[in-house]
């Protein structure tokens, strides 16, 4: 699994956020979406971004539908509930996603900074 899958994907739901069109996306419509093993693919349909190098033939897209799906379904069974607590997030399911699809990268190991780019 790439970092990057991870990282365009949220840059690509911060942007959803940012366009205040899905603003009437709920929780409870991505919990039922993550549940139901759907989230990207529903996402996909309901709103205007492409996922189409997340979305479909396991082999062009490293498997990433079943991975995030998997992953997602694991935090919902450990966490659902308490996302106000946890990320601060109690109203907008696209901010849930954006938090929990962080949590993912933060669960991740062997990111390492380029130091090129931090110096001064």
């Amino acid at each position: 699994m790439r970092l990057t899958s991870l990282t365009a994907l949220i840059l690509y739901l911060n942007s959803l956020v940012d366009s205040g069109k899905y603003d009437d996306i709920g929780i409870e419509e991505v919990k039922l979406h993550i549940d139901d093993g759907s989230i990207l693919r529903w996402l996909q349909q309901r709103t205007d971004i492409d996922l189409s190098l997340h979305v479909g033939d396991p082999n062009l897209t490293e498997g990433f539908e079943d991975f995030y799906v998997n992953y997602l379904q694991a935090i919902y069974d450990a966490y659902a509930g308490n996302e106000r607590r946890k990320w601060g997030v109690e109203r907008r399911g696209l901010c849930l996603l954006i938090a929990w699809t962080n949590e993912i990268v933060q669960q991740g190991k062997g990111w390492k900074p380029n130091e090129d780019v931090a110096r001064r």
